[in-house]
């Protein structure tokens, strides 16, 4: 088959090299005049550096190998650990803290030869009966497909001519996040801090070379959301000023270990914002020989820490369901989509019970709640039931 792809994120690259491999004709188009290698760092869970592998990407170097992530309270007491060494374990594959950029490019490696195409922006598709897909961009020119991908996003043009005007919702809250050089112990070692105060939360993660991937969570007003590249916005901030100024203004108090020297370090430029937000469950995630991966099927809050394994898992149940036999190729595609969704809306489910619970728990809860709770066998359980590579859970022709 022909199958074009729109939008060359993680899932559309995914897509573009595994089902090159299965033999199919596949043009990658993308609207930015260039790969995005800039970003922040990003968590990969078992499902997503084993999705990684098998696409041919070489994990050595990607990022920091996480052990634990520990839930502190603001002033450093321990409340909870989960223990992410025993996941890694159990699943055979590490868990990772790494650059955006890096798994951009080592992941464009992998493309073949002439298959992406850079500043392409699509304008429109159409379908007219058993006919191919059209699809038009806004140099005026067009392809034709057996299958359209839509990869392109939270902001869909292609989920769009789907399903209309379906925006994502706005959850309340935002990341201010960035990646801050950060000379000492805590940039070496292998555990993530998620920390907890009345004030907000904060999450910093080692990434390698001596640099923290950082988050702040604060509420957000849904009046506030910034244009897409709008520097760091400070309106829902205590005081006016810069980002830094304002972060350090919030969180200056707090003395959990490593946050003083990297409120100190940290430079307005390092900082960007993302609004979280969800998109509604859909029944379906396509019609006819069209459908959609990623951000563009079920964007949620980076606080679930699964977006981009949960691109790499679409595109490896979609690519299987294509090299497989048995029904017509639309049948086949409903099915992935159904496999999916299962174990998509677990995730947006946890999601919105998060919601904006920026404001945590007293400490002496989150306490007991570390004590009686078994919180690794949970988050194990939590990465298990989110995956269909983990469970090799395929639509029932190509298991």
């Amino acid at each position: 088959m022909k199958i074009v792809i729109i939008g060359a994120g993680f899932g559309g690259m995914a897509c573009a090299i595994w089902l090159a491999e299965a033999g199919h004709e596949v043009e990658l188009y993308e609207q930015a005049p260039q790969l995005r290698t800039s970003g922040n760092g990003v968590l990969l869970l078992p499902n997503g550096t084993g999705l990684l592998s098998d696409l041919g990407v070489e994990l050595s170097g990607l990022g920091a190998r996480m052990d634990s992530v520990d839930g502190l309270y603001h002033d450093g007491s321990l409340s909870l650990r989960v223990q992410l060494s025993k996941i890694a374990a159990k699943f055979g594959s590490p868990v990772l803290v790494g650059s955006r950029g890096l798994i951009v490019e080592r992941m464009a490696a992998c493309l073949l030869d002439g298959s992406l195409r850079l500043n392409m922006r699509c304008t429109g598709i159409e379908q007219n009966g058993d006919g191919p897909v059209r699809v038009t961009f806004a140099d005026g020119s067009e392809v034709k497909a057996d299958l359209v991908i839509g990869a392109d996003g939270q902001r869909s043009v292609v989920r769009t001519k789907l399903f209309g005007e379906d925006p994502a919702v706005y959850l309340g809250d935002a990341t201010w996040h960035g990646i801050t050089e950060l000379p000492g112990a805590f940039a070496e070692g292998h555990a993530v801090h998620s920390i907890f105060g009345n004030e907000g939360i904060c999450v910093m993660h080692p990434v390698g070379d001596g640099k923290v991937y950082w988050a702040f969570e604060l509420p957000f007003d849904d009046g506030d959301i910034l244009p897409p590249g709008a520097p760091g916005d400070t309106a829902s901030l205590k005081e006016p000023g810069s980002a830094v100024a304002n972060l350090r203004a919030r969180f200056g108090q707090w003395t959990a270990p490593g946050l003083r020297n990297l409120l100190d370090a940290m430079k307005d430029e390092d900082v960007s914002v993302f609004p979280h937000i969800i998109h509604r469950e859909l029944p379906q995630w396509g019609e006819g020989p069209i459908t959609l991966v990623g951000d563009a099927a079920h964007v949620v809050p980076p606080r679930v820490g699964m977006g981009l394994s949960q691109a790499l898992e679409d595109a490896w149940v979609l690519s299987r369901a294509l090299a497989g036999g048995g029904r017509d190729p639309i049948a086949r595609v409903r099915a992935y989509e159904q496999v999916r969704i299962k174990r998509v809306r677990g995730m947006q489910k946890a999601a919105r019970a998060l919601g904006r619970k920026t404001v945590p728990a007293p400490p002496w809860l989150l306490r007991a709640f570390g004590r009686l709770l078994p919180v690794t066998k949970l988050n194990m359980a939590q990465v298990r039931g989110s995956s269909n590579y983990l469970n090799n859970d395929l639509p029932e022709e190509v298991a």
